[in-house]
């Protein structure tokens, strides 16, 4: 219980102290190789901070939301990656780890806590299913917006031909609709504030890297 209750306490200097570390340590050349060897392992400790936090908030509907919208979103990377049919024609690079059919096993928790935090974020500003699910899906194309070319620059995948379709951004669109209407329908309510202020240090994270690298 006492460790539960620290890492609540903790939880949000702990992240903005990681992302700080992180916007500095990419915009030195001289850590940037070593930033970027560390961003999965980064992406999980920090993500499972969150996701702990998460599932004592939300318990196993959380979980369960969590399984179904990690397992789905990979595939749909997996064949995105294979067949170019889904956000358009990419690969991914080396940096964010360990892969399976050339799709990083990472990638799936990244589509979690963007649409978790997306969700929740849109939860304080709406009450209906309808206007809280768009504006989910909104967010994370927002978000994306931000990421892409910083991701671009890292590394972290590469778009043939250079630039980024708008076929990507409709694929974000109506994967973070589609599982923040499941979230809706499982009824999942996310009370702690942690998926909403991870969302928010990414996002701050990613727009400051736009300028720096």
């Amino acid at each position: 219980m006492e460790i539960k209750k620290n890492i609540e306490k903790y939880s949000l200097p702990f992240l903005i102290i990681m992302y700080t570390v992180g916007v500095v340590g990419h915009s030195i050349q001289l850590t940037l190789p070593l930033m970027k060897t560390l961003t999965p392992f980064t992406l999980v400790l920090t993500g499972g901070v969150v996701f702990y936090l998460l599932l004592g908030d939300a318990g196993k509907k959380f979980f369960l939301w969590y399984i179904i919208t990690y397992l789905f979103t990979l595939l749909v990377e997996i064949i995105g990656v294979k067949t170019g049919l889904v956000f358009g024609s990419y690969d991914y690079g080396n940096v964010l780890g360990l892969k399976v059919f050339d799709t990083p096993l990472i990638i799936g928790l990244n589509w979690v806590f963007v649409i978790a935090g997306a969700y929740s974020l849109s939860g304080k500003i709406f009450n209906s299913t309808g206007s809280k699910v768009l504006f989910t899906g909104l967010l994370a194309v927002a978000f994306d917006v931000i990421l892409e070319p910083v991701a671009i620059n890292l590394g972290y995948w590469n778009w043939e031909g250079g630039y980024i379709p708008i076929q990507n951004f409709v694929a974000w669109f109506v994967l973070a609709v589609i599982f923040g209407f499941t979230a809706e329908k499982m009824k999942l309510v996310i009370t702690t504030k942690i998926a909403l202020q991870y969302f928010l240090i990414q996002t701050i994270f990613f727009a400051i890297l736009n300028f720096t690298l």
